[in-house]
């Protein structure tokens, strides 16, 4: 445990070195904004300039929720991919913008008014909101005028999509021959062979390991792997705090109340049925003296409580549903409530049985946790206190100064590759950084969690290397019995299938027999039906059978599995509805009009990039 930290940060050395670290950090910055290029423009686009303050504001933004949902897999490879997809984007918008413009396609103040005060980001009580409007757009760094322009832009781009939408078409017998496609269903069975219930019938020299390691040493390296130096500042690393008084105790537990609360719960019974005017019945039937419980168990569509009478048991607020909360929790024992309507279209009725108060721990029963409490909280602001000083001297100095500064333990790795599964995957990937192989840099301090922060260093370098066959014999042996395995069932399958489609039933028979295989019979199958080994994307990929006999196929799934298929019939349900395969056809079909389009405008017009700005 640590010792009053700060103390022990060896007095004036290491806040020296700390103010060293702090001017640069202060004036970090001030050069590219002193030396940054007059250019307002990131690309020209015939004459025409794409403004290079938008395309930072917009970069930075995508920057920003990348980096939140990737953390330490975030990239320079994505950075620079986020760079590229968002100029070509622009590029494209103002290319559609000027192709409007030429079509003098425009749209009305009216029109961008009325989409803006559609936005539900800018609703508030079901009613457009100007001061929301308003500071979404401050906090966006928008003003009304630059925001109602770029909607307008984005509304006239959108014009030029749904004229092309509407230049892609289909008969209605087209639309009805898809239909039918989608709709078919196939009549199906299967036999499943898998290499690994044949590898004991196959077996490889030790002349034929070394060959096929001869031939295929570039499939067995060993990737680089390394050792790292690391320092880590925990919460479990802090002088225990002092116990605290009880004034401070009883403020920790008025600011805490919710804490310490046990609300109150009501215990209700139910009748969930799907129509109002079922539920209306019902509630007669119950203000005419019928037995509630009876008529949860014959009509409750809830499963789970209707066998018990519709009991719900004890619940608190929030729990069942805000409507059923108004009723249940404005009842008192034994009333049964009016029809209740839900969101999702069933109707309640519900009966009051019991109620359990509000009821709060007293002070003296939680004084102990009140201390934990305490004491936990002042851990984390002395952690917090110390991360600052901590990151700034691992910023510049090495991690024996920083464990030595800090009292802390210099902890060393075993050797590790780039994924693996033995340290956090924030540590891992901080480790084969540029900045810590390439440069000899220490990491950033890294959170492993909200309580542990740590540093690394790199200690060694092992570099990529061939593995020897005595190290992979195992490996190999395992690769060239399932190469032969599944040679052997491959041709087992197409042997069954041969012997199905010509007829030779004793052949058929003795080869599922001896090989101890079955068929699995699936029976009719849609083409949604999910079959293992993508069996339904085979079954109707094969040629549908004719006057009623059957169509066999031997398949190949991948390198473990080989298939038998039987397709015995293939019908139309009785009724063939939309089913939404025309529209995306139709979709598509539009979408690379739209591409081919976009390809032609590029390709007519005057480009240029100030990639230095990139």
């Amino acid at each position: 445990m640590l010792s009053a930290i700060r103390n022990k940060s060896k007095g004036w050395v290491a806040y020296l070195v700390v103010g060293f670290i702090t001017v640069p950090f202060a004036l970090f910055g001030i050069q590219d904004y002193v030396s940054s290029s007059a250019n307002t423009s990131i690309a020209k686009v015939d004459g025409e300039d794409i403004d290079v303050n938008v395309y930072y504001q917009e970069l930075n933004t995508q920057q920003r929720n990348l980096q939140q949902q990737l953390g330490a897999a975030y990239s320079q490879e994505i950075d620079t991919a986020i760079k590229q997809t968002l100029l070509d984007s622009m590029i494209n918008e103002k290319l559609i913008e000027n192709f409007a413009n030429s079509l003098d396609i425009v749209t009305l103040d009216d029109e961008v008014r009325s989409v803006i005060e559609m936005n539900q980001a800018f609703i508030v009580d079901g009613k457009f909101s100007e001061d929301r409007y308003s500071q979404l757009l401050r906090l966006n760094s928008y003003s009304p005028a630059g925001y109602e322009i770029a909607q307008s832009k984005a509304l006239t781009r959108d014009q030029i999509k749904r004229n092309l939408s509407g230049s892609a078409f289909m008969s209605t017998i087209q639309i009805k021959q898809l239909d039918d496609l989608a709709s078919q269903e196939r009549e199906v069975s299967y036999i499943a062979l898998n290499t690994s219930d044949f590898e004991s019938q196959v077996s490889v020299s030790k002349s034929e390991i070394s060959d096929y390691f001869n031939e295929n040493r570039a499939s067995f390296i060993e990737g680089r792997k390394v050792k790292v130096d690391f320092v880590e500042l925990s919460l479990g690393d802090m002088e225990e705090p002092a116990t605290p008084d009880e004034e401070t105790l009883q403020s920790l537990y008025d600011d805490n109340a919710e804490l310490y609360t046990n609300p109150e719960r009501r215990r209700t019974q139910h009748i969930l049925v799907e129509s109002e005017d079922l539920a209306n019945e019902l509630l007669n039937q119950i203000n005419e003296g019928a037995n509630f419980d009876e008529l949860a168990v014959a009509n409750s569509v809830d499963t789970s409580s209707s066998e018990k009478g519709g009991d719900l048991g004890f619940n608190e607020r929030g729990l069942i549903g805000v409507e059923f909360d108004e009723a249940a929790f404005s009842m008192n024992i034994g009333d049964v409530s009016e029809v209740v309507a839900t969101d999702y279209g069933y109707f309640h009725i519900i009966k009051l049985t019991d109620i359990e108060a509000e009821t709060v721990q007293s002070f003296a029963d939680v004084t102990e946790q009140l201390v934990a409490l305490n004491k936990n909280n002042v851990s984390k602001k002395m952690l917090f206190d110390l991360l600052e000083d901590f990151t700034s001297l691992a910023y510049e100095e090495s991690l024996d100064m920083v464990a030595d500064q800090f009292g802390l333990e210099l902890k060393t790795s075993d050797y590790f590759a780039n994924g693996s599964q033995q340290y956090d995957d924030a540590f891992v990937s901080a480790a084969f950084s540029e900045a810590v192989i390439d440069e000899g840099e220490n990491s950033e301090v890294i959170e492993l969690s909200a309580e542990k922060f740590v540093v690394l260093a790199l200690s060694s370098l092992q570099p990529e290397r061939e593995k020897e066959l005595d190290e992979v014999g195992d490996q190999v042996a395992s690769i060239l019995n399932n190469i032969a395995a599944k040679i052997l069932i491959e041709d087992l399958s197409l042997a069954i299938a041969t012997a199905l489609v010509s007829g030779d039933e004793l052949m058929t028979n003795k080869l599922i027999t001896d090989n101890n295989l079955q068929w699995n019979n699936e029976g009719w199958i849609s083409r949604a039906k999910e079959l293992p080994f993508d069996v339904t994307s085979f079954a109707f990929a094969t040629p549908k059978p004719i006057d009623a006999e059957h169509t066999y196929s031997a398949r190949n799934v991948d390198n473990l599995t080989s298939l038998v298929i039987d397709v015995s019939g293939v019908r139309l349900p009785d009724e063939v509805t939309d089913s939404g395969v025309s529209a995306l056809y139709l979709s598509q079909e539009n979408n690379e009009m739209f591409v081919s389009l976009i390809k032609q405008l590029r390709e007519n017009a005057e480009i240029k990039i100030f990639s230095d700005l990139l």
